[in-house]
């Protein structure tokens, strides 16, 4: 007579005659592997997404800077005071300037300390690491000597308003001639030893990059004669 039959027969194997189930070292290789892999992904596009939102903070708030520097440019130009200056050299009226370059006198004071009086504003364009940078001087008048000349500003004296630009440029809106029918147009510089009179308006453009629209201030000039200083 036949035993009892195994319902669930063991499969002999080495040892304790049962075979072990569980993972090969090969196995356990190819799996850690897999996971590791799968780690690299996703800690890979955890840092570009994080690098991705610092940049567009970045952006933001280098885009907000331009908005209250270009502003600020917008308010003091159109708060120009055209003054015989004897202080500086001889006697002109203050507004000169070229692409990269523009000086002028304003009733606005911009810096904290020029809070009085009129001011001396100078707008200058330099080459930085990333591009072109707009730094800035201002100054009142009852604090120059005699002996001031704005070619001898000390450079330490310029404030940076613009760290980073791809393109930073000043033009002016010359007045068509007298006796001629002809269309105002934009310069490059203005120079009142050749310019007669003064621009009708003051423009600043400034571009972030190569291929992104530049923002434009445009300052129409209204000249108010003060008397001389």
């Amino acid at each position: 007579m036949n035993g009892p039959v195994e319902k669930y027969p063991l499969s002999r194997g080495r040892g304790n005659g049962l075979r072990q189930e569980g993972f090969t070292l090969l196995e356990l290789i190819i799996s850690l592997t897999i996971v590791a892999v799968i780690l690299v992904i996703v800690f890979g596009a955890f840092r570009i997404g994080i690098r991705a939102w610092e940049k567009g903070e970045g952006d933001i708030e280098s885009h907000q800077r331009q908005r209250i520097v270009l502003e600020l440019i917008n308010r003091q130009l159109s708060s120009m005071a055209f003054k015989k200056i004897k202080r500086l050299d001889k006697e002109q009226l203050l507004l000169k300037g070229d692409a990269g370059n523009f000086e002028f006198a304003s009733r606005l004071a911009v810096m904290p300390t020029n809070e009085f009086g009129i001011v001396l504003a100078k707008y200058k364009v330099e080459e930085g690491d990333e591009g072109e940078k707009l730094l800035f001087y201002e100054k009142s008048f009852v604090m120059f000597d005699e002996d001031f000349k704005i070619e001898n500003i000390d450079p330490d004296d310029f404030v940076e308003l613009i760290p980073s630009a791809h393109k930073i440029a000043f033009e002016y809106l010359r007045p068509p001639q007298e006796g001629l029918e002809e269309e105002p147009e934009w310069v490059e510089s203005w120079d009142p030893e050749n310019d007669k009179g003064v621009p009708l308006a003051v423009k600043l453009s400034m571009s972030r990059d190569e291929d992104a629209t530049p923002f434009v201030i445009i300052a129409p000039i209204h000249p108010e004669y003060d008397d001389e200083t």
